[in-house]
Protein backbone atom coordinates (compact mmCIF):
# COMPACT_ATOMS: atom_id res chain seq x y z
CA UNK A 1 0.00 0.00 0.00
CA UNK A 2 2.94 2.03 0.95
CA UNK A 3 4.41 2.46 -2.74
CA UNK A 4 0.46 2.96 -3.94
CA UNK A 5 0.52 5.78 -2.50
CA UNK A 6 4.03 7.20 -3.59
CA UNK A 7 2.63 6.85 -6.89
CA UNK A 8 -0.73 8.56 -6.28
CA UNK A 9 0.78 11.77 -4.85
CA UNK A 10 3.06 11.99 -7.11
CA UNK A 11 0.94 11.73 -10.24
CA UNK A 12 -1.56 14.64 -8.61
CA UNK A 13 1.15 16.79 -8.09
CA UNK A 14 1.41 17.88 -11.67
CA UNK A 15 -1.53 19.22 -11.15
CA UNK A 16 0.04 22.02 -9.27
CA UNK A 17 2.95 22.92 -10.98
CA UNK A 18 3.40 25.91 -13.71
CA UNK A 19 4.21 24.61 -17.02
CA UNK A 20 7.05 26.02 -19.15
CA UNK A 21 6.06 26.63 -22.60
CA UNK A 22 7.79 24.22 -24.46
CA UNK A 23 6.16 21.63 -21.56
CA UNK A 24 2.66 23.12 -21.71
CA UNK A 25 3.12 22.06 -26.09
CA UNK A 26 3.84 18.43 -24.55
CA UNK A 27 1.01 18.47 -22.27
CA UNK A 28 -1.37 19.90 -24.76
CA UNK A 29 -0.67 17.20 -27.60
CA UNK A 30 -0.92 14.67 -25.04
CA UNK A 31 -4.26 16.00 -23.96
CA UNK A 32 -5.26 15.72 -27.23
CA UNK A 33 -4.51 11.85 -27.60
CA UNK A 34 -6.45 10.99 -24.43
CA UNK A 35 -10.08 9.35 -24.82
CA UNK A 36 -11.89 10.07 -21.20
CA UNK A 37 -15.22 8.40 -20.74
CA UNK A 38 -18.58 9.24 -18.33
CA UNK A 39 -21.50 7.42 -17.67
CA UNK A 40 -20.40 4.31 -15.96
CA UNK A 41 -17.57 2.85 -15.77
CA UNK A 42 -16.74 -0.83 -14.90
CA UNK A 43 -13.51 -1.70 -12.80
CA UNK A 44 -13.38 -5.31 -13.85
CA UNK A 45 -10.81 -5.59 -11.18
CA UNK A 46 -12.06 -4.52 -8.10
CA UNK A 47 -15.45 -6.06 -8.68
CA UNK A 48 -17.34 -2.24 -8.48
CA UNK A 49 -18.79 -0.20 -10.76
CA UNK A 50 -18.65 3.74 -10.83
CA UNK A 51 -21.56 5.64 -12.08
CA UNK A 52 -20.35 8.79 -12.96
CA UNK A 53 -22.77 10.45 -15.15
CA UNK A 54 -22.18 13.62 -17.31
CA UNK A 55 -20.52 15.15 -13.97
CA UNK A 56 -16.94 13.52 -14.48
CA UNK A 57 -14.50 11.61 -16.78
CA UNK A 58 -12.59 9.03 -16.26
CA UNK A 59 -8.93 7.94 -17.47
CA UNK A 60 -8.60 4.57 -18.23
CA UNK A 61 -5.56 2.74 -17.46
CA UNK A 62 -3.94 3.24 -20.89
CA UNK A 63 -4.64 7.16 -20.71
CA UNK A 64 -3.42 6.94 -17.09
CA UNK A 65 -0.42 5.68 -17.86
CA UNK A 66 -0.05 7.90 -20.91
CA UNK A 67 -0.97 11.31 -18.33
CA UNK A 68 1.86 9.36 -15.67
CA UNK A 69 4.35 9.13 -18.08
CA UNK A 70 4.17 10.74 -21.39
CA UNK A 71 2.46 13.97 -20.21
CA UNK A 72 4.30 14.35 -16.81
CA UNK A 73 7.28 12.91 -16.94
CA UNK A 74 7.49 10.05 -14.35
CA UNK A 75 8.80 6.88 -14.68
CA UNK A 76 6.82 4.02 -16.16
CA UNK A 77 7.08 2.06 -12.82
CA UNK A 78 4.54 5.00 -11.53
CA UNK A 79 1.64 4.02 -13.71
CA UNK A 80 1.89 0.48 -12.42
CA UNK A 81 -1.32 -0.68 -10.55
CA UNK A 82 -3.24 2.44 -11.79
CA UNK A 83 -6.89 1.60 -12.73
CA UNK A 84 -7.41 5.25 -13.89
CA UNK A 85 -7.76 9.12 -13.00
CA UNK A 86 -11.12 10.71 -12.41
CA UNK A 87 -11.28 14.07 -13.23
CA UNK A 88 -13.89 16.86 -13.27
CA UNK A 89 -15.42 17.06 -16.90
CA UNK A 90 -14.52 20.29 -17.02
CA UNK A 91 -11.13 20.06 -16.65
CA UNK A 92 -8.20 18.35 -18.45
CA UNK A 93 -4.35 17.12 -17.09
CA UNK A 94 -3.10 19.86 -17.88
CA UNK A 95 -5.10 22.44 -16.24
CA UNK A 96 -5.02 23.41 -12.53
CA UNK A 97 -7.70 21.16 -11.19
CA UNK A 98 -8.59 18.53 -8.56
CA UNK A 99 -7.89 14.95 -9.52
CA UNK A 100 -8.06 10.94 -8.08
CA UNK A 101 -5.76 8.35 -8.84
CA UNK A 102 -7.51 5.25 -8.47
CA UNK A 103 -6.12 2.59 -7.42
CA UNK A 104 -7.27 -1.64 -5.75
CA UNK A 105 -5.71 -2.32 -2.53
CA UNK A 106 -7.00 -6.29 -2.22
CA UNK A 107 -6.29 -6.37 1.44
CA UNK A 108 -9.26 -8.15 2.72
CA UNK A 109 -12.23 -7.07 4.75
CA UNK A 110 -10.98 -4.46 6.76
CA UNK A 111 -12.87 -4.47 9.80
CA UNK A 112 -14.25 -1.10 11.66
CA UNK A 113 -15.15 -2.61 15.05
CA UNK A 114 -12.21 -0.35 17.12
CA UNK A 115 -12.47 2.53 14.91
CA UNK A 116 -13.47 5.12 17.50
CA UNK A 117 -11.32 4.14 19.46
CA UNK A 118 -8.73 5.43 17.76
CA UNK A 119 -6.33 8.17 18.89
CA UNK A 120 -6.15 10.42 15.59
CA UNK A 121 -4.37 13.31 17.66
CA UNK A 122 -1.58 10.55 18.85
CA UNK A 123 -1.08 9.69 15.22
CA UNK A 124 -0.88 13.34 13.68
CA UNK A 125 1.73 14.36 16.51
CA UNK A 126 3.58 11.30 15.41
CA UNK A 127 3.55 12.17 12.01
CA UNK A 128 4.46 15.65 12.98
CA UNK A 129 7.11 14.52 15.06
CA UNK A 130 8.82 12.19 12.47
CA UNK A 131 8.47 14.76 9.90
CA UNK A 132 10.50 17.04 11.78
CA UNK A 133 13.35 15.02 12.32
CA UNK A 134 12.95 14.56 8.46
CA UNK A 135 13.76 18.09 7.84
CA UNK A 136 16.93 17.77 9.16
CA UNK A 137 18.16 15.14 6.30
CA UNK A 138 16.04 17.68 3.86
CA UNK A 139 18.18 20.54 4.45
CA UNK A 140 21.35 18.54 3.78
CA UNK A 141 19.37 16.92 0.70
CA UNK A 142 18.76 20.32 -0.29
CA UNK A 143 14.88 20.35 -0.15
CA UNK A 144 12.42 22.77 1.43
CA UNK A 145 11.11 21.64 4.88
CA UNK A 146 7.65 20.40 5.46
CA UNK A 147 5.49 20.71 8.34
CA UNK A 148 2.44 18.89 9.13
CA UNK A 149 0.03 21.78 10.01
CA UNK A 150 -3.03 19.39 10.91
CA UNK A 151 -5.73 17.54 10.05
CA UNK A 152 -7.84 19.19 7.45
CA UNK A 153 -10.06 16.71 8.50
CA UNK A 154 -9.88 14.23 11.23
CA UNK A 155 -10.80 10.66 9.50
CA UNK A 156 -14.01 9.63 9.50
CA UNK A 157 -15.88 6.25 9.14
CA UNK A 158 -18.88 6.24 7.54
CA UNK A 159 -20.05 2.73 8.71
CA UNK A 160 -23.31 2.83 6.64
CA UNK A 161 -21.88 3.85 3.41
CA UNK A 162 -18.37 1.88 4.28
CA UNK A 163 -15.92 4.63 3.71
CA UNK A 164 -12.85 6.00 5.87
CA UNK A 165 -12.06 9.41 4.48
CA UNK A 166 -9.35 11.60 5.64
CA UNK A 167 -7.51 15.19 4.98
CA UNK A 168 -3.82 16.47 5.84
CA UNK A 169 -2.66 20.23 5.21
CA UNK A 170 1.26 20.26 4.97
CA UNK A 171 3.08 23.22 4.71
CA UNK A 172 6.46 23.50 2.55
CA UNK A 173 8.99 26.36 3.21
CA UNK A 174 9.35 26.88 -0.49
CA UNK A 175 6.54 29.79 -0.78
CA UNK A 176 4.60 27.50 -2.69
CA UNK A 177 0.51 27.57 -1.16
CA UNK A 178 -0.54 24.89 1.90
CA UNK A 179 -0.83 21.87 0.15
CA UNK A 180 -3.94 19.72 0.82
CA UNK A 181 -4.13 15.76 0.93
CA UNK A 182 -7.28 14.39 0.62
CA UNK A 183 -7.52 10.50 1.28
CA UNK A 184 -10.75 8.67 0.28
CA UNK A 185 -11.51 4.71 0.58
CA UNK A 186 -14.59 2.65 -0.38
CA UNK A 187 -14.46 -0.87 1.58
CA UNK A 188 -15.27 -3.97 -0.20
CA UNK A 189 -15.54 -7.73 0.59
CA UNK A 190 -12.03 -8.34 -0.40
CA UNK A 191 -10.08 -5.10 -0.49
CA UNK A 192 -10.09 -1.56 -0.71
CA UNK A 193 -10.87 0.94 -3.75
CA UNK A 194 -8.40 3.96 -2.88
CA UNK A 195 -9.23 7.34 -4.47
CA UNK A 196 -6.44 9.68 -3.48
CA UNK A 197 -6.26 13.48 -4.39
CA UNK A 198 -3.63 16.23 -3.71
CA UNK A 199 -5.00 19.72 -4.17
CA UNK A 200 -4.33 23.20 -2.45
CA UNK A 201 -6.16 24.10 1.20
CA UNK A 202 -8.15 26.86 -1.37
CA UNK A 203 -9.73 23.51 -2.95
CA UNK A 204 -10.73 22.20 0.26
CA UNK A 205 -14.69 22.29 0.39
CA UNK A 206 -14.72 21.46 -3.32
CA UNK A 207 -12.56 18.60 -2.75
CA UNK A 208 -14.77 17.39 0.18
CA UNK A 209 -18.11 17.60 -1.80
CA UNK A 210 -16.33 15.77 -4.60
CA UNK A 211 -15.05 12.96 -2.66
CA UNK A 212 -18.55 12.52 -0.83
CA UNK A 213 -20.43 12.67 -4.35
CA UNK A 214 -17.52 9.91 -5.75
CA UNK A 215 -18.04 7.89 -2.44
CA UNK A 216 -22.30 7.50 -3.67
CA UNK A 217 -21.23 7.02 -7.34
CA UNK A 218 -19.21 3.33 -6.26
CA UNK A 219 -21.04 0.41 -5.73
CA UNK A 220 -19.57 -3.22 -5.63
CA UNK A 221 -21.58 -6.02 -7.20
CA UNK A 222 -23.42 -8.25 -5.54
CA UNK A 223 -20.55 -10.81 -3.89
CA UNK A 224 -18.56 -8.24 -3.54
CA UNK A 225 -20.12 -5.55 -0.88
CA UNK A 226 -18.82 -5.18 1.80
CA UNK A 227 -21.61 -6.82 3.89
CA UNK A 228 -21.31 -9.86 1.87
CA UNK A 229 -18.11 -10.86 4.00
CA UNK A 230 -18.04 -14.37 5.12
CA UNK A 231 -15.76 -15.15 8.40
CA UNK A 232 -15.54 -18.56 7.21
CA UNK A 233 -14.36 -18.22 3.94
CA UNK A 234 -13.05 -14.70 3.40
CA UNK A 235 -9.38 -12.83 3.93
CA UNK A 236 -9.49 -10.45 6.97
CA UNK A 237 -7.21 -7.31 6.51
CA UNK A 238 -4.45 -7.27 9.23
CA UNK A 239 -5.64 -4.08 10.49
CA UNK A 240 -8.85 -2.21 10.94
CA UNK A 241 -10.32 1.24 10.03
CA UNK A 242 -7.64 2.84 11.81
CA UNK A 243 -4.74 1.23 10.43
CA UNK A 244 -6.17 2.11 6.94
CA UNK A 245 -5.76 5.53 8.39
CA UNK A 246 -2.26 4.97 9.40
CA UNK A 247 -1.06 3.08 6.21
CA UNK A 248 -2.57 6.14 4.31
CA UNK A 249 -0.65 8.44 5.96
CA UNK A 250 2.61 6.60 5.84
CA UNK A 251 3.12 5.33 9.98
CA UNK A 252 3.76 1.37 10.00
CA UNK A 253 0.93 -1.33 11.63
CA UNK A 254 2.18 -3.67 14.56
CA UNK A 255 0.64 -6.52 12.28
CA UNK A 256 -2.35 -8.48 13.38
CA UNK A 257 -2.55 -5.97 16.57
CA UNK A 258 -4.77 -3.39 15.65
CA UNK A 259 -3.05 -0.32 16.95
CA UNK A 260 -0.77 2.28 15.60
CA UNK A 261 2.99 1.97 15.87
CA UNK A 262 5.22 4.39 14.80
CA UNK A 263 8.89 2.16 14.23
CA UNK A 264 11.98 2.88 14.70
CA UNK A 265 12.81 2.62 10.67
CA UNK A 266 10.31 5.43 10.48
CA UNK A 267 13.42 8.16 11.54
CA UNK A 268 14.95 7.10 8.81
CA UNK A 269 14.79 9.44 6.03
CA UNK A 270 13.21 7.48 3.33
CA UNK A 271 10.97 5.33 5.57
CA UNK A 272 8.98 8.61 6.47
CA UNK A 273 8.89 9.83 3.23
CA UNK A 274 5.12 9.56 2.40
CA UNK A 275 5.05 11.94 6.22
CA UNK A 276 6.38 14.72 4.02
CA UNK A 277 5.68 13.26 0.43
CA UNK A 278 4.70 16.72 -1.74
CA UNK A 279 7.93 17.95 -2.00
CA UNK A 280 10.74 14.88 -2.21
CA UNK A 281 7.99 13.30 -5.00
CA UNK A 282 7.47 16.77 -6.72
CA UNK A 283 11.39 17.21 -7.40
CA UNK A 284 11.07 15.27 -10.50
CA UNK A 285 8.10 17.33 -11.58
CA UNK A 286 10.37 20.28 -10.97
CA UNK A 287 13.06 19.20 -12.93
CA UNK A 288 10.42 18.72 -16.44
CA UNK A 289 9.35 22.30 -15.63
CA UNK A 290 12.68 23.98 -14.64
CA UNK A 291 11.51 25.00 -11.04
CA UNK A 292 14.19 24.32 -8.96
CA UNK A 293 17.43 21.94 -8.27
CA UNK A 294 17.03 18.32 -8.96
CA UNK A 295 17.43 16.42 -5.78
CA UNK A 296 17.74 12.27 -5.38
CA UNK A 297 14.78 10.46 -6.69
CA UNK A 298 12.89 8.66 -4.10
CA UNK A 299 14.17 5.23 -3.39
CA UNK A 300 11.05 2.31 -3.01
Amino acid sequence: MLRAMQRLFLALLALLLVQSPSAAQSVQRGVDALDPNSGTITLAQTDSVLDLGERYHFYGAADARTILVEMWDNPPSEAEGVLGIIMPATATPDQRSWGAVVTWEPIGWVSGTNAREADYDELLAQMQSATRAANRQRRADGFPEVQVMGWAQEPQHDSVANTVSWARELRFFDGSPNTLHYDLRVLGRHGVLSMNVVGTMDQLAEIRVAAEDLSDRVSFNPGARYADFDAERDEVANYGVAGLVATGVGVAIVKNAGVLALLAKLMQPLGIALLVLTAALATPLRRLFGKQKVGPAVTR
